[in-house]
């Protein structure tokens, strides 16, 4: 991601806001073991851990990103009590100790290195969604009013379409399948875990 995508990127993360906690609450309901400690993945974060903080009073928010003007802006926007990294998203500076990751938007970026990082930091117990799109509690007049804007400042960053099979094929690069499931109601997500079901 460039400088100049900084305007596009920021107006997404804003359009999006009124799905933030919808979606904080769908994906909140992944995490076996409560979510105290929080990481989101990339540069559409800080919307989704802004959420998850008001469900989740106790805990703690990261985000990582692999560019430091993009972090400032997450902080800037969402506010400067989520903890921002710059790092490189297929090798995260962390231990297994997570709670609960989330990736949004992950399939601009995707690699099975990626997702063979997001899982090593996994606490047990801890669940990590990959993908994109509104989850299945968001109502319909929601997406429907974001849909189109959405779609056009994502193909102006540059997003790629994975199908189903393209994320089958990368999961099975990682050798995850039994620590996997690939969930398509509510857009295309990969749910990664140390204990599923």
């Amino acid at each position: 991601m460039d400088v100049k995508d900084l305007k596009d990127l920021r107006r997404l993360n804003l359009l999006w806001g009124p799905i933030y906690p919808y979606l904080a609450e769908w994906i909140g309901r992944w995490s076996s073991s409560g979510a105290r400690r929080l990481m989101e993945v990339g540069p559409f974060s800080g919307g989704i851990s802004k959420a998850l903080l008001r469900l989740y009073p106790d805990a703690r928010a990261l985000f990582i990103t692999s560019e430091p003007f993009v972090a400032k802006a997450i902080r800037e926007d969402f506010g400067q009590s989520l903890e921002a990294v710059a790092g490189d998203l297929d090798r995260l500076p962390f231990r297994s100790s997570f709670d609960l990751v989330v990736f949004r938007g992950a399939f601009f970026f995707l690699t099975a290195d990626m997702i063979r990082d997001i899982y090593r930091v996994l606490g047990k117990g801890g669940a990590a969604l990959v993908g994109g799109g509104y989850g299945t509690l968001t109502p319909q007049e929601e997406i429907e009013r974001i849909a189109e804007e959405s779609k056009d400042l994502n193909a102006r960053l540059g997003k790629r379409w994975l199908s189903r099979e393209d994320l089958v094929r990368m999961v099975e690069e990682t050798g995850l399948e039994d620590q996997s499931r690939i969930l398509e109601e509510g857009g295309l997500w990969l749910l990664l875990g140390k204990d599923l079901p």
